[in-house]
């Protein structure tokens, strides 16, 4: 992708030598780069507060009601035999990071949950039933409240951020049933 990347620059940059607009292009690149540290620093406020949030039910009892709440859940999808407490507790706070539509947070407790998992896996070379369905879930989560799109939604001028919601609404559970049927599917396969 990285080499992709570089030959668009490369010749974004000699047809704006060839054309004359060399001016244009730096300006854009100048511009652009602002815009990109705007939106980190306009995210990064309510990145801080989700993971800090979430850091505190893990250090209080809520991460064991998060888990009560997920376990029957994951008891369904997920083969219990491979599974440990710590892992279902990291895959808890994870789903629940991405039911409320804050992925960065989530991915800290998605890390924890593959190290556990991986600690039940017997083959450490391929990832095992478990392994391969959380990615699943982590990758095609149900966002109910996709606070990442909306705020950034608003950042850019959106008369209505927050319309956005139903459509995610449908495509993320459609992703995620499609989903867990064809791993479902696959995982018997193998």
């Amino acid at each position: 992708m990285s080499k992709i990347w570089g030959a668009m620059l490369i010749i974004s940059i000699a047809v704006a030598l060839f054309t004359g607009n060399v001016e244009s292009v730096v300006s854009s690149i100048m511009s652009s780069g602002q815009g990109a540290v705007e939106n980190m620093l306009g995210l990064v406020g309510m990145m801080c507060f989700w993971n800090g949030l979430f850091n505190i039910f893990e250090k209080t009892s809520a991460i064991k009601s998060f888990s009560k709440v997920f376990s029957k859940f994951i008891g369904k999808i997920f083969n219990k035999k491979e599974l440990n407490e710590k892992a279902v507790e990291y895959m808890s706070m994870n789903i629940a990071s991405n039911i409320v539509g804050i992925g960065n947070a989530a991915t800290v407790n998605g890390i924890k949950a593959i190290e556990q998992l991986q600690n039940e896996n017997s083959n450490k070379d391929t990832p095992n039933n478990n392994m391969t369905t959380f990615v699943l879930i982590n990758t095609a989560s149900l966002q109910l409240i996709p606070t990442n799109i909306i705020a950034l939604r608003a950042m850019y001028g959106s008369t209505s951020p927050s319309a956005i919601v139903v459509p995610i609404w449908i495509v993320t559970a459609v992703a995620l049933t499609v989903g867990l049927i064809s791993i479902k599917i696959l995982n018997k396969r193998m």
